[in-house]
């Protein structure tokens, strides 16, 4: 501890200005993996309705409060029973700008659903995709400006993504034109290749898109 404690006074201000960034940084990091960890968690549908604090940045000027409320109160399902959705989240790559107050980042998450619509008997689906987001600093605490989950594949689990793709479960249902343009624009199709999007926010993310509402960063390396 005394070494660590001589280290640091022989700092100049400018090394101890540039190692609490650093710190601070690394805080973030944890406190966005937690963030979407419950974001995770929330989406199953047996946690509807419950208590829970807000996750998402209501009060940034860009957020549509409205729209997002909603869609919390529109059921997709008759019934809750023989539903789930967990999608727990893996390998993030997390760019936070210099002041720490916005963050970009995308996950992986395999997720496990069983889907029964009208109480039909369940569907077992398989399902893979990438959870691209924003993050801006509210009332100091950091919240979800931004992102959804990007479906890669998602297929009845003993047919396999190469002979199935459910699309995403709405009321009303969505044409395949729509569902392609939605959470499946990027899904794999076994005619096509693969566009490699969203992709990770690069180190300079924050130079070269200094916008928090600009998404350009999730697809660049579409020609």
């Amino acid at each position: 501890m005394d070494d660590y404690m001589e280290i640091i006074n022989e700092m100049s201000d400018e090394e101890f200005a540039a190692l609490e960034i650093r710190i601070e940084k690394l805080l973030s990091v944890w406190e966005i993996k937690n963030l979407r960890g419950q974001a995770a968690t929330f989406h199953d549908d047996q946690h509807i309705g419950e208590r829970r604090r807000e996750l998402k940045a209501l009060k940034h000027p860009s957020f549509d409060v409205e729209g997002e409320m909603a869609f919390r109160a529109k059921a997709v399902v008759d019934s809750l029973e023989g539903n789930s959705l967990i999608h727990p989240l893996t390998t993030p790559v997390i760019e936070i700008n210099d002041d720490c107050s916005k963050a970009r980042a995308v996950w992986w998450s395999l997720g496990v659903e069983g889907l029964s619509k009208f109480r039909e008997q369940p569907m077992a689906i398989i399902s893979l995709g990438m959870v691209p987001g924003t993050h801006v600093k509210e009332d100091g605490e950091w919240k979800i400006l931004s992102g959804a989950w990007q479906r890669t594949t998602k297929c009845e689990y003993h047919k396999g993504w190469v002979h199935s793709m459910e699309p995403t479960n709405t009321r009303p249902p969505l044409t395949p034109e729509q569902d392609r343009n939605f959470l499946g624009k990027y899904a794999y199709q076994k005619d096509e290749i693969r566009k490699a999007v969203p992709e990770p926010p690069r180190k300079d993310t924050w130079e070269q898109f200094p916008e928090e509402t600009d998404n350009q960063w999730m697809y660049i390396n579409i020609k």
